[in-house]
């Protein structure tokens, strides 16, 4: 059987960016003509908010798509969900987002996985319009 890849994305288990270095080295050997020769457009990061790393991504000018895990637009309640953002608030998070986009031009996605009587409700949906 002929199964060829047409997408590769780097999230789960795990933060990319805690493995920025081998990730960066995985992505070149994918995108390379002797390696799987997947485009870099077809390649998509995941990430819960290494703002460090962003920057840095940014400045690479990498053309693979970056997805940001928000979950939650409250820090409060972000902060009891996903305990990165202790150390990177969503102000924060957000500022590296509109480097990035100016730098890139390129979009970002943003992953908000719903979870009932957690950050499915009216409040929250307008508090995640009001941060964007």
């Amino acid at each position: 059987m002929n199964i060829r890849i047409s997408n590769i994305v780097f999230m789960g288990i795990g933060e990319p960016f805690d493995n920025f270095d081998n990730v960066m080295n995985a992505i070149e050997i994918i995108n390379n003509p002797k390696g799987l020769e997947i485009g870099a457009r077809h390649i998509s990061i995941s990430t819960c908010g290494v703002i460090p790393k962003i920057y840095e991504i940014a400045d690479r000018d990498l053309q693979c798509t970056l997805s940001i895990s928000l979950h939650q637009a409250n820090d409060e309640k972000r902060s009891a969900l996903m305990p990165i953002n202790n150390a990177y608030n969503i102000e924060e998070l957000m500022k590296a987002c509109k480097y990035y986009i100016e730098k890139t031009n390129k979009r970002i996605s943003f992953e908000y996985a719903l979870a009932k009587d957690n950050n499915d409700n009216m409040e929250d949906a307008e508090e995640l319009v009001r941060t964007s």
